[in-house]
């Protein structure tokens, strides 16, 4: 089945649907959800299965995907379950807000107004669509917001599930938008300073 999209304005209202394929070739803007896993101190990062179609192998949101026409943000709650394993009620997330993120690649540009969360994980099992998400790693936020931000080169990652340790640079992330990444980290520093 194609997936169909809701295409938006600048302003966040409806004027059309699209499948998702001529939404990214076309540049269009649409809407997607966003949940960040964060601990304490430490984010939660998917590793893309490298048989993706966009971004295979990089590390990304904790989970997200699309939102198809006729859902709203509370629908979004479902790639949790779809991607991780996890059965996540929409009550248990913090609203980060909604923020503009565009990605241009080669094939495509991807203009997304991200409905952005943060959810407190607490030691749940993941249980990992392989199709979808090869791993999870936690990294330090102070050492993810240095890295984004050009102090280091380098940071240290471990993997929840095969327990390895490793070296990543800014190559190995999906690159949203600096103004993304600097919404979504303030937020989560935000969270984490409460709690």
């Amino acid at each position: 089945m194609i997936e169909q999209l809701t295409v938006v304005d600048a302003s966040r209202r409806p004027i059309g649907k699209k499948d998702r394929d001529s939404v990214h070739f076309d540049g269009d803007w649409h809407e997607t959800f966003h949940c960040w896993f964060w601990k304490d101190d430490n984010l939660y990062l998917q590793l893309r299965s490298p048989e993706k179609k966009d971004f295979p192998g990089k590390l990304d949101i904790t989970a997200a995907g699309h939102l198809a026409v006729g859902e709203d943000a509370t629908d979004g709650v479902r790639e949790i379950e779809e991607e991780l394993g996890m059965r996540v009620e929409y009550e248990q997330l913090h609203s980060l807000g909604v923020f503009e993120d565009v990605i241009e690649a080669d094939a495509f540009t991807d203009r997304e107004f991200a409905h952005t969360y943060a959810y407190r994980y607490r030691g749940e099992s993941f249980h990992l669509d392989t199709e979808e998400v090869t791993d999870i790693v936690i990294v330090k936020r102070k050492d993810l917001i240095r890295l984004i931000q050009g102090q280091v080169i380098q940071i240290n990652v471990q993997s929840v599930l095969l327990r390895n340790h490793y070296l990543i640079s800014t190559d190995a992330l999906v690159p949203h938008a600096e103004s993304y990444w600097a919404h979504v980290l303030e937020g989560l520093t935000r969270l984490a300073s409460r709690s």
